[in-house]
């Protein structure tokens, strides 16, 4: 929606233009782009990953997001006073109707509060991680060490993309097998764990560059294979990504690693919940608790094992004490 088009200025826009800008972005579909042959349709399921495809209309998160922006642009200029004095966007309510947690106690957890007007219900998804076997399969279909290895940290430290790219040089400590990280919130230095087989991977990666590039402590630890040597950002790793899915016929994402990892470390009973929250970097434990609630596949694998146990025969139930079973039999007539 472009408020030139309704002959409104940016900083005349109020309630109803807001309202009207969430209603268009719900029912406007996105621009075209064109698609390679042979691609899946928008909004269709993978079959072996069981993820949906992006749709043509904007997704609910989408949506959301452009709120927040819209209503931080205009509380921006509401404060410098260049703008509205109300902002047209609405805040977020409290259950009383004030202001959302308005009078907190820090000593008590947050409560959830109303949804702000024109904001999206946010429907419920349950984290997306990799069964061992389909790990396996995308591990095989990396074509260098460098992959193989970033995978690897991915997967045994729980690092988000952005946090694990940025690592230097100096931050890897190989003979205590950690990797330090810039946390993506507070950008505290954290010196997380990482498997052998990572630390393996990882020096099969730096031998087969060999002196070709610099592995000073201020030096990028991730670098692309080709000349000139860059440091490895976001898309080409995602790129990297999209060339192994391509071969499996799968739509895999960087998160669903961090997903994964998460899955493998609440189920090692060795490791508590707030291990796991301080492996994960999530400011809140129920954040963490996402990943103690079991997946959709487990619950079907336990209901199909429930089924199967069901379908079974059962043997007779014993008689009751006192009685002979042949005479029951010649009784209800099941003697034969």
């Amino acid at each position: 929606m472009n408020l030139q088009a309704v002959c409104v200025a940016w900083d005349r826009a109020d309630r109803s233009e807001a309202r009207d800008f969430m209603l268009w972005l719900e029912a406007a579909r996105k621009p075209e782009r064109q698609r390679a042959p042979g691609s899946p349709s928008p909004g269709s399921v993978n079959p072996v990953t069981r993820k949906p495809y992006p749709g043509l209309q904007y997704a609910v998160r989408t949506r959301r997001h452009n709120r927040a922006v819209v209503r931080a642009f205009y509380e921006y200029h509401r404060e410098a006073g260049t703008g509205p004095m109300l902002n047209p966007m609405p805040a977020g309510r409290g259950r009383d109707g004030g202001r959302a947690d308005a009078h907190h106690n820090p000593l008590e957890p947050f409560e959830r509060g109303r949804r702000a007007d024109f904001q999206p219900q946010l429907p419920r998804q349950e984290p997306r991680y990799l069964p061992d076997a389909a790990f396996d399969a995308l591990f095989a279909a990396l074509g260098s060490d460098r992959d193989r290895a970033i995978v690897a940290f991915y997967v045994s430290t729980g690092a988000r993309a952005s946090e694990l790219l940025g690592v230097t040089c100096g931050r890897v400590d190989v003979g205590q097998q950690l990797v330090g990280v810039f946390r993506k919130g507070s950008g505290a230095l954290q010196l997380l764990p990482a498997s052998a087989d990572a630390f393996n991977w990882l020096g099969l990666y730096r031998q087969g560059l060999g002196e070709r590039v610099r592995w000073g402590a201020a030096d990028p630890l991730w670098v692309t294979l080709r000349r000139p040597h860059r440091p490895l950002a976001y898309p080409a790793m995602r790129a990297v990504l999209i060339r192994a899915n391509k071969i499996l016929g799968t739509n895999w994402t960087l998160h669903d690693l961090r997903h994964t990892a998460a899955r493998r470390m609440i189920a090692d009973p060795g490791l508590s919940l707030p291990d796991v929250q301080w492996l994960l970097g999530h400011a809140l434990i129920t954040t963490t608790q996402v990943y103690t609630e079991p997946s959709a596949d487990e619950v079907v694998q336990r209901v199909r094992a429930h089924h199967a146990t069901q379908a079974e025969p059962r043997p007779p139930a014993a008689p009751a004490p006192g009685y002979r079973p042949e005479v029951l039999a010649t009784l209800l007539g099941t003697s034969r």
